[in-house]
C-alpha cells in the first residue's frame, strides 16, 4: 500500500468533509491504509481516527495574530515539508488553500516522487483580503501542477477547469455519507450538549416546532433575512442556532433587537454528534446571498443534512444552486414567500422522497473511490 499524507489547517472536530473521505478510505483499503495527517488545528482534537490513520500535528508559535501571521506561514511551512520528506509518500491530498504552500514547493523539488491531489473546497470571493489573495495565488499555481483537482461541486468545476486549463478533476459533494455511524450505541453524549438535546426534545414534547439554522450569521449567509424571519413570531416556533459563539449571537440579537424567545441557542457542536440535533428538525434554514461567486456557487453541506433526514428547507430563491435543488427535490420553500402562519404550516408539514440521497452517496463515493484507485 503506497503511503498517503492529508494536509490541512481545520477545525477537525467540526470538518465533515475530511472526515468522510477518511472514513471511505478505511473501508475501501481497510488494514492496508498507510495515511498520514498533517494537521494545522484550529481547535484541539483528541479523538482517535481509526485504523491505518495517524495524524501528525503541525501547531506553530504564532496564531490567531493579524501581525504575526507571516512568520506563521513560513514556520508551518518550515514543519510541513521537513515532514513530507520525512514521510516520503506517494501521494499527497491537499485540503484547501490555506496549506498550498508546503506542498506546491515540494511539488516543484520533487514532482516526479508524488501524486498531487487537491480539494478544493471554496471559491475566494471577490473581495477577499490581501491575505487570502496571496493564498489564492499560490493555490492557483498549485491547481496546475497538480496530478488531480477535486473541486465542491460540478458549478466550480466548469468555471475553474476552463479558467486554469485543468484537465484532470472530478467533483465530491460533502454529503452526510457516514452520519448515522458516528455514536455507538455505548457511547455518551457530553453532558453540556445532551442537556440541549434534552430541552429541545422537551421542547418538540410540547408542540413546539423547531427551525435549525446552522452556520455562521454573515450578510452574506442571510442574516437580514433570518432576522426578519424571526420577527414574524410564529407562534410555538423556535429557531435552534448551531455553529456561531454565544457572542456573535448575542451581537445578532441587538443588532435587529429581536426576541430572545424566539430562538434556541446551541452553538458550536462536533461533528459526530451534529445529527443528533438536527434530527430533531421540522425545518432548516439554508441562505447563501448570490453578491459572491463562493457563496453564488455555494456547496451546501446543510442542505444534504435536510435532504438524508426528509427535512423540509427553506432556502433563499436569488440563489442558482439552492433554487435549482429545492425545484429538483421538491425539498421546500423560499424564505421569501413565508409570511403568514399558514406558509410556516405547510413548511412543516411538507413532506418529499429521500431515496434520491441514497443513490446520490453512492455515486459519490464511487467516483471518489475511481480517483484513488488511480493513483495508489
Amino acid at each position: 500500500m503506497k503511503r498517503i499524507v492529508f494536509i490541512a489547517k481545520t477545525n477537525l472536530n467540526n470538518d465533515g468533509r475530511i472526515l468522510n473521505q477518511i472514513k471511505f478510505l478505511q473501508n475501501h483499503f481497510k488494514e492496508k491504509l498507510d495515511l498520514h495527517f498533517l494537521l494545522l488545528p484550529d481547535r484541539p482534537y483528541f479523538e482517535n481516527l481509526g485504523t491505518g490513520v495517524k495524524i501528525h500535528d503541525l501547531n506553530t508559535s504564532f496564531r490567531n495574530s493579524r501581525f504575526l501571521r507571516i512568520f506563521t506561514v513560513l514556520e508551518f511551512t518550515q514543519k510541513a515539508i521537513r515532514r513530507i520528506i520525512q514521510l516520503k509518500p506517494s501521494v499527497i491530498h491537499v485540503q484547501d488553500m490555506t496549506v498550498v504552500l508546503p506542498v506546491y514547493l515540494y511539488k516543484k523539488c520533487f514532482g516526479n516522487r508524488v501524486t498531487v491531489i487537491y480539494d478544493d473546497h471554496e471559491m475566494p470571493n471577490e473581495n477577499e483580503s490581501l491575505q487570502y489573495r496571496l493564498f489564492q495565488f499560490f493555490e492557483r499555481r498549485l491547481m496546475q501542477v497538480a496530478d488531480f483537482v477535486i473541486y465542491a461541486n460540478q458549478e466550480r468545476r466548469e468555471i475553474l477547469d476552463k479558467e486554469l486549463g485543468i484537465a484532470n478533476s472530478s467533483y465530491f459533494l460533502n454529503l452526510p455519507y457516514y452520519d448515522d455511524q458516528r455514536i455507538e450505541v455505548d457511547e455518551k453524549i457530553d453532558p453540556i450538549f445532551q442537556s440541549k438535546l434534552d430541552q429541545l426534545i422537551k421542547l418538540k414534547k410540547d408542540g413546539v416546532n423547531i427551525i435549525v439554522h446552522q452556520g455562521l450569521l454573515e450578510v452574506e449567509r442571510g442574516r437580514e433575512k433570518l432576522a426578519n424571519f424571526s420577527k414574524l413570531d410564529f407562534p410555538k416556533t423556535k429557531i435552534v442556532v448551531i455553529g456561531i459563539t454565544e457572542l456573535d449571537f448575542n451581537l445578532f440579537i441587538q443588532q435587529y433587537n429581536l426576541d430572545y424567545s424566539n430562538f434556541y441557542f446551541v452553538g458550536s457542536v462536533p461533528y459526530k454528534i451534529l445529527r443528533e440535533f438536527w434530527k430533531l428538525a421540522d425545518a432548516a434554514i439554508i441562505m447563501y446571498l448570490p453578491t459572491y461567486i463562493n457563496n453564488r456557487l455555494c456547496a451546501p453541506n446543510r442542505y444534504f443534512i435536510a435532504l438524508e433526514l426528509g427535512i423540509p428547507t427553506i432556502v433563499n430563491i436569488d440563489n442558482p444552486v439552492l433554487s435549482s435543488f429545492t425545484e429538483k427535490y421538491k425539498s421546500g420553500f423560499y424564505i421569501e414567500d413565508i409570511v403568514v402562519k399558514k406558509d410556516i404550516d405547510r413548511v412543516i408539514s411538507h413532506s418529499y422522497s429521500i431515496d434520491t440521497l441514497n443513490k446520490l452517496k453512492e455515486k459519490e463515493l464511487i467516483k471518489f473511490g475511481a480517483i484513488y484507485e488511480k493513483f495508489i
